[in-house]
């Protein structure tokens, strides 16, 4: 297979929107069993298109028409995909008969922004037989008590559920759709049932769903009636809308999505409900979520899942719901659920109650004997060992711990058992976790103290037996008021605080298709995710519609932290037990109804986020409080920690799936014990927040915790979180080269080439061609791939200086007070520049960085010569020596009066660049542009991207090298590129997937063909040594969006074409 100039994915596992999954565990990463496939999330040569505003398209609804005849003129042959609403989204989306005809596309008047269309999967949801009591549900979060209290029932407020369609045929949902009494008023098919992602949708104007159920399901939490059958839904009397965006199976297109909201929005709906995932990708920026921004500016709540990938590490939170405005929903588990039981003895009454991997109830219809394999209830290792007892036609009962469940199961079944009952050898319950492959009986597990009172009654009846009912019953929930273990953690990657809030989604009892039997019970946080959005729409009728901001603050400031049980440590020198769960998982807490609609107090912001260490932005921060209440007041300030979590590998800084919690806590001072507000009135308070200090820079640990604000007429408590980072963001390794990648192979055998002077030798004669093989440890937004000569085994060198000097960085004057100290053997001259300069302290070095244009100073850790340059230059490293901040024996020149310090890298200072980019033949220097991409950098316009210094490591052996952005255009300046390997420059890409999937790694493939930066596509290359220069961007979050880029040069490609 031969591809022009390509770049091909290999992901095994889910690609999910514009996002790439890149997945594996270090510790479980064996380079040897890595099968390359490939495989895209991408629709072939199909893109949505943003038109510029500032063409005033908004008031030219032909503007399409008109910018389909502009592109056929140019002669770009296409096909118009969507046309979108210019008051929701300006733009379209296109397929192009020629790929390589995109870059004319993005070089047309008033194509603002690219993006390739991709799919996007439904959210991740479990179809389980317990289930829970929506009354009792209700009731947690103080629906039943507002709904009694106010008369609220949702009536007059429209919510619109972009999903899998809704069975409006249902009795607990209408029964009808578009007529008088219908509950489902609006609604539109974009898709059709054989609709996967892939094919052509065939859209019609009837969303009903009888093949899926999702959409069903949360149109009954949200508004379903039927008390028979304990379904009612928390706002029962809204209006809703169906917005079918998925098939019976299969995927959806981002332009689907933003095609759905743009037609909740034409309905005039005042929620929107979206219970999918663009993928874990903890970025903002794709064209769905853009558009559901704008939606929230507009006063629209739009809620979303935060994901329900809780056991793949931190950095979880789903897309749309990293949108600022979008309400990002956790889960936690219910109060009680209804769950299977097992009976005991023949003439018992008593239940216990059993947990299932599958959520499904053993199939068992007579009674069995039930019989120990130990007799004391404290063994350590129960079956761990094979048993000499004939288990024939028995139920085994088996403590848990000592050895894996796998191994005690397949112990029990080798001994013949019929059934397997698992105690818990700590409190409460939890569901059996073992590798099903083999195992062919029934397993359950139960509580500790209900397997202890088991064996006592077996003691004491040599006969006993115990029965498996088909029937279930309510039990209390032991872990409840607990965040489910499949809730996402957060924050996002540039450390804003998400999810938003929490509640219920586990083991929820909603409607179902008829079709597929009416009711059933799932989880997932889709299903937490119409929770909030019924209780969005009693706050609007309650509140009223014009401000959603105001009803968001008002349901985070009285969500009510979850905290960890059983707890005892010390905060700021007094004993405490009260310990929040961390809010990457919970935000600001359950949401709780009644004390919202009842409080006497709003608090802004909602919420703090205090950056990293680096940037740290908490040693100031203001709250401002609103007394909405009817009375004068007095409020006091206190501060509520939580738990800090751990969520990096400590010696690669690669992330782990099970984050680890430790009791280390912020330190918080108030300006004021107390203010006292008159009904109506605002006053602010300023707060200072100090990191943990037993926490490790090196370990980059996130805490967090909450400031409580008391009414002490009411005596009520009110909650504003805060969330920061120990250590600098910065430092955590892009790509992950710790583990035997990134790696070079030909696409006709398994040979993997890794270090700088390996040679791959390729025929680029069918499939053998150059693969490279990279893996991610943490989120990247942007990717290049540039093709650069190897002359020699030497890695890449600095780019040449431009043709043009920079337009402010001029020569300085000799200082009149220079000392030279003599240089030992092995250290490095250092040379002052005469401007200004950056510096980089990555990991283990220290080093002072200079962008193209200026130079670098590297300063050894003993003695240094320190000589002025007449003109710019660059010193290189001398083998052997460590770049160093500053030298530790003497001292360093006395700098010019316009240097700026280089003590930190969060107190550098831009350096201009130059006004123009050089040509080919100017030092072999051709660039790749940032701003004209499938999947476009956003340069902020407070604080120009071309005006950043870029700072990126080339990670083989930890060298530091400058970067640099041209001015006017905003290009990266790449060395000595000869063209680019990726389909048109750059891509977008999220962190790998951190499942067991050992398989899981990008793959880029390199047929001998480059694309130029003139817009030449599928350049041969002739036979030579080449390399391959990644660059991977990590957009670096508020408040000062500072970016970061970080490099790696490949081993040798020689192409050798017989």
């Amino acid at each position: 297979m031969r591809a022009s100039s390509k770049l091909l994915f290999s992901v095994l596992g889910y690609l999910i929107s514009t996002r790439i999954i890149i997945s594996a565990p270090i510790e479980e990463f064996s380079i040897s069993e890595i099968t390359l496939q490939r495989s895209s999330n991408i629709i072939s040569n199909s893109y949505i298109i943003e038109f510029d505003n500032s063409n005033d398209q908004e008031k030219d609804q032909d503007f399409v028409a008109s910018f389909a005849r502009t592109i056929q003129g140019e002669g770009i042959n296409h096909k118009i995909r969507e046309t979108f609403n210019p008051k929701v989204f300006n733009g379209a989306s296109i397929k192009l008969d020629d790929e390589k005809d995109l870059n004319k596309l993005k070089k047309l008047k008033g194509v603002k922004r690219v993006w390739p269309v991709t799919k996007i999967q439904r959210s991740e949801f479990k179809v389980v037989e317990n289930k829970s009591n929506s009354s009792i549900l209700h009731s947690s979060i103080g629906v039943v008590e507002a709904r009694e209290q106010f008369g609220i029932d949702g009536s007059g407020i429209k919510v619109g559920i972009i999903d899998t369609g809704i069975d409006y045929k249902h009795p607990a949902l209408g029964g009808c759709f578009k007529k008088d009494g219908c509950k489902v008023q609006f609604g539109y098919d974009f898709v059709g049932d054989d609709f996967n992602g892939t094919n052509v949708p065939k859209p019609d104007d009837d969303p009903l769903d009888e093949c899926v159920g999702h959409g069903t399901h949360a149109a009954g939490i949200i508004a379903g009636e039927d008390s028979a059958n304990n379904v009612t839904g928390i706002a029962p009397k809204v209006t809703l809308g169906a917005y079918r965006i998925f098939g019976c199976n299969g995927e959806t297109t981002s332009e689907l999505v933003i095609k759905a909201m743009e037609k909740a929005f034409e309905d005039g709906m005042d929620i929107i409900n979206l219970s999918l995932v663009s993928g874990d990708n903890a970025w903002f920026g794709g064209p769905e979520s853009l558009v559901a921004e704008k939606l929230t500016e507009n006063g629209l709540f739009v809620v979303a899942a935060a994901g329900s990938s809780g056991d793949k590490g931190i950095f979880k939170s789903s897309s749309p719901s990293t949108s600022p405005g979008v309400i990002s929903v956790a889960s936690i588990d219910s109060e009680q659920i209804d769950s299977f039981f097992i009976q005991p003895g023949s003439n018992s009454t008593r239940k216990i109650q059993y947990l299932t991997q599958d959520g499904n109830a053993i199939e068992l219809e007579d009674s069995f004997s039930i019989i120990p394999t130990s007799n004391t209830t404290n063994s350590k290792d129960d079956a761990c060992e094979p048993i000499n007892e004939d288990l024939t036609g028995k139920v085994a009962l088996i403590r848990k711990g000592g050895c894996e469940e796998t191994k005690k199961i397949n112990v029990a079944q080798a001994a013949g058992a019929t059934a397997i009952v698992l105690y818990n050898n700590v409190d409460g319950i939890t569901t059996p976790e073992f590798d099903q492959n083999g195992i062919i009986i029934p397993v359950a597990m139960i509580s500790c103290k209900d397997g202890v009172l088991l064996i006592d009654e077996i003691k004491k009846d040599d006969n006993f037996t115990v029965k498996f009912p088909r029937e279930s019953t309510l039990f209390d929930n032991l872990d409840t008021l607990k965040i489910s273990a499949f809730s996402s953690y957060g924050p996002t990657n540039e450390l804003d605080i998400k999810p938003d809030i929490a509640a219920p989604g586990s083991n929820v009892f909603s409607t179902f298709p008829v079709s597929l039997g009416s009711f059933q019970t799932l989880s997932g946080t889709s299903i937490s995710t119409p929770f909030v959005t019924g209780i969005l729409a009693l706050v609007m009728q309650n509140k009223g519609k014009s401000n959603s901001t105001l009803a968001r603050d008002i349901l985070q400031n009285n969500a009510k932290p979850l905290f960890i049980k059983n707890s005892e440590t010390e905060v700021e020198g007094n004993k405490t037990s009260i310990i929040a769960t961390t809010i990457l998982q919970q935000g600001a807490g359950l949401i709780n109804l009644v004390d919202a609609l009842t409080s006497t107090v709003i608090i802004s912001p909602a919420k703090l986020a205090l950056n990293d260490s680096a940037h740290f932005n908490g040693k100031k921060r203001s709250l401002t409080l609103t007394n909405v209440g009817q009375e004068t007041t007095k409020f006091t300030f206190d501060h509520l920690p939580a738990q800090s979590i751990t969520g990096f590998d400590g010696v690669n800084l690669v992330p782990i799936d099970t984050p680890f919690a430790t009791n280390s806590f912020a330190k918080v001072k108030f300006s004021k014990s107390s203010i006292r507000l008159r009904p109506g009135e605002s006053q602010s308070i300023n707060l200072s927040f100090t990191p943990p200090k037993d926490l490790s820079d090196l370990d980059h640990s996130l805490y967090s915790g909450y400031i409580v604000v008391k009414d002490t007429f009411t005596k009520k408590e009110f909650y504003v979180s805060y969330m920061g980072m120990k250590g600098c963001l910065d430092t955590l390794p892009i790509v992950d080269n710790q583990s035997g990648a990134p790696f070079l192979q030909s696409g006709i055998n398994d040979q993997k080439f890794f270090l700088p002077e390996d040679v791959l030798t390729v025929t680029m004669k069918g499939d053998d061609i150059a693969l490279f093989g990279v893996r991610f440890a943490q989120g990247t937004k942007i990717l290049t791939v540039d093709v650069i000569p190897a002359e020699s085994d030497d890695d890449v060198k600095e780019p040449a200086e431009p043709t043009k000097a920079p337009t402010e960085t001029q020569p300085t004057k000799q200082p009149t007070k220079t000392q030279t100290t003599e240089k030992p053997t092995g250290t490095q001259t250092t040379e002052k520049p005469t401007g200004t300069q950056t510096t980089e302290k990555p990991t283990g070095t220290q080093t002072t960085e200079k962008p193209t244009g200026t130079q670098t100073t590297e300063k050894p850790t003993g003695t240094q010569t320190t000589e002025k340059p007449t003109e710019t230059q660059t010193t290189e490293k001398p083998t052997g020596t460590q770049t160093t901040e500053k030298p530790t024996e003497t001292q360093p020149t006395e700098q010019p009066t316009d240097a700026q310090p280089t003590e930190k890298p969060t107190e550098t200072q831009p350096t201009e660049q130059p006004t123009t980019t050089p040509d080919e033949d100017d030092g072999g220097i051709v660039t790749i542009t940032t701003t004209v991409t499938t999947t476009p950098i956003d340069v902020p316009t407070e604080t120009p991207l071309a005006k950043r210094s870029i700072k990126a490591y080339k990670l083989r052996n930890n060298e530091l090298k400058s970067r640099a952005f041209d001015e006017d255009t905003t290009k990266l300046l790449v060395p000595n590129s000869l063209g680019t390997i990726t389909n048109n420059g750059i891509i977008q890409f999220q962190q790998r997937n951190d499942n067991s999937d050992s398989n899981n790694i990008l793959t880029l493939q390199f047929d001998g063909t480059i694309d130029k930066s003139n817009g030449e596509k599928g350049v041969e290359l002739p036979d030579g040594r080449y390399r391959l220069f990644l660059a991977a961007l990590r957009p670096f979050g508020n408040p000062t969006k500072k970016d970061h880029w970080e490099t790696f040069t490949s081993s040798i490609i020689e192409i050798k074409r017989e």
